[in-house]
């Protein structure tokens, strides 16, 4: 448990400009006046990306927030309508989602039932089974090929990679002793379990499992005969995944975050190498998305802004002027916790709420900086609100929203997802 809550940042600190100002020195030295807001959007369904684009991930400054799990749902219906994006892949577990895919192609059970299987308590809401449901009923009219998929990209679990795998295999008349007699060595490779083994413990796991790949490989035609293209690539990743999930549970704290970012892009290309061509929408933890400038080691969106490229990979983040969210404590219960951070673009927010009545805006770093305080402002370096799933300091990631981002979604006041947890 203890890797799994590790800090995304390694440095706290608090930030420094939550006090009272003066309004008359609000903006000033960085601009002569606040940027105007009517460059901003206030209607999510507007949101759309530009031509060449293939992935488009959204970030959010805590797990635990209301607005930030519905906001997934608006920007990705967006996408889908502007955009054609079919594919929504969620920083959860890769195995588990596959369990969610089914469900929302009219899999048994109901939505949060659904929900409760991604992979990380913090998605036991009413409002993540709100997304679901609403996939799983647009999948019912959707045209052939033009399904929605519901995916995971994290690599931290093993139960659902393992079933998957070995009901597949299993299949195949010809595999089964070798296949009974690895699915017996990786017993010990459970949830419960990982966080405990040691590291010859997850070694052998992982002899184990590259071992299973070879024979899949040399074995692939008899397995495709059986079970399908399709079927075959995703339980071949399966076991990609769990031999994954042994070398970062056996790796050390200052490797774990590096090493989880650097599968996450893994998986993002491989769903990529898998689909038709449409857009990918990913979401997790604002210091997975950035580009750059929330974490100490290579992110999630730095690996995809480098290895796909600056004009193909799109990053919008998120932020509030006061977060009230859900924390997990180390014994999986939660409570609620409320924090403040006064920057320049949350003020903005604080302003349209009061000026408008609107909650958020959305900011699409390309139209917005045509404005000459809006662009100086983001090229400032600001402290951003991040906030881990488990209990913490009120922590800020120090960022240059340009380089961080492509646009920001910002909201004046924020609150608590609206638990359904397992009993």
């Amino acid at each position: 448990m203890k890797k799994r809550l590790l800090p995304l940042l390694l440095a706290c600190f608090l930030l420094a400009a939550c006090g009272e100002q003066d309004p008359a020195d609000m903006w000033a030295p960085w601009v002569p006046e606040a940027p105007s807001l009517k460059w901003v959007q206030t209607d999510l369904s507007t949101i759309a990306v530009p031509e060449g684009v293939k992935v488009v991930g959204l970030g959010e400054a805590s797990h635990g927030v209301k607005e930030y799990q519905e906001m997934k749902g608006e920007v990705f219906r967006a996408l889908v309508e502007n955009n054609g994006c079919r594919s929504f892949i969620i920083e959860g577990d890769f195995g588990s989602a596959l369990i969610v895919d089914e469900y929302i192609h009219g899999g048994e059970g109901t939505a949060q039932e659904a929900a409760n299987q991604i992979g990380f308590r913090i998605y036991q809401t009413e409002e993540m089974a709100n997304i679901l449901e609403w996939m799983r009923q647009y999948n019912e009219t959707a045209p052939e090929g033009e399904d929605l998929h519901f995916y995971g990209m994290d690599i931290q679990w093993a139960d659902a990679s393992k079933d998957y795998l070995f009901q597949v295999l299993h299949q195949v008349p010809a595999l089964e002793a070798e296949v009974q007699a690895s699915q017996e060595r990786l017993e010990i490779l459970n949830d419960d379990a990982i966080p405990n083994l040691t590291a010859q413990e997850l070694e052998q796991a992982g002899k184990t499992l590259e071992n299973l790949s070879h024979r899949i490989v040399e074995a692939q035609e008899e397995i495709k005969a059986v079970v399908g293209e399709q079927v075959f690539a995703f339980a071949q990743e399966c076991d990609n995944s769990l031999f994954q999930c042994c070398v970062l549970w056996a790796s050390s704290e200052l490797e774990y975050n590096d090493l989880r970012d650097t599968f996450m892009a893994w998986k993002v290309q491989w769903y990529l190498d898998q689909g038709d061509g449409s857009l990918l929408f990913i979401n997790g933890h604002n210091g997975h998305i950035a580009k750059e400038g929330e974490t100490t080691y290579p992110s999630l969106g730095q690996h995809l802004r480098e290895d796909l490229g600056p004009e193909a990979y799109f990053a919008i983040g998120t932020n509030a002027a006061v977060t009230s969210y859900n924390v997990q404590g180390d014994d999986g219960s939660f409570t609620q916790a409320t924090v403040e951070n006064n920057d320049p673009l949350t003020r903005l927010a604080t302003q349209l709420k009061t000026e408008q009545g609107e909650p958020y805006y959305y900011a699409d770093f390309s139209k917005v900086r045509k404005d000459s305080n809006w662009k100086k402002l983001l090229s400032q370096n600001w402290s951003m609100t991040s906030l881990n799933v488990g209990p913490s300091f009120f922590t800020a990631a120090k960022i240059v929203p340009e380089k961080a981002y492509d646009g920001m979604i910002v909201f004046d006041s924020v609150s608590p997802t609206t638990l359904k947890l397992e009993q």
